[in-house]
């Protein structure tokens, strides 16, 4: 399932990646972002925005492995099961026009 993503936020500098981040509404425990803005990107790290709850607690975004641009995400519960409860994350990646 795709998720809705807020636009990204960059710093730029010089060299052939920015730094930049996505706020992420979910409504799913598993999903995706694609950041159109580059061809490329590099996730650094992903964090809660929002109070954890019960059903949220934990969160794994990777890159994918056939779309360089999207990131897969996965939210789990304390006991390692998926989420039932969505909380709003923010990725932080490298991103790489070509």
């Amino acid at each position: 399932m795709a998720y809705t993503a807020g636009s990204v936020t960059l710093t730029e500098f010089a060299g052939e990646y920015q730094v930049a981040y996505v706020d992420v509404s979910p409504d799913a425990a598993t999903g995706n972002v694609t950041i159109s803005k580059y061809d490329t990107v590099i996730v650094i790290g992903a964090v809660f925005i929002e109070d954890l709850a019960a059903g949220c607690v934990a969160i794994n975004a990777k890159e994918n492995g056939s779309t360089a641009n999207q990131i897969d995400i996965k939210l789990w519960e304390q006991d390692g099961t998926a989420a039932t409860a969505y909380k709003d994350f923010r990725i932080a990646f490298l991103g790489k026009k070509n």
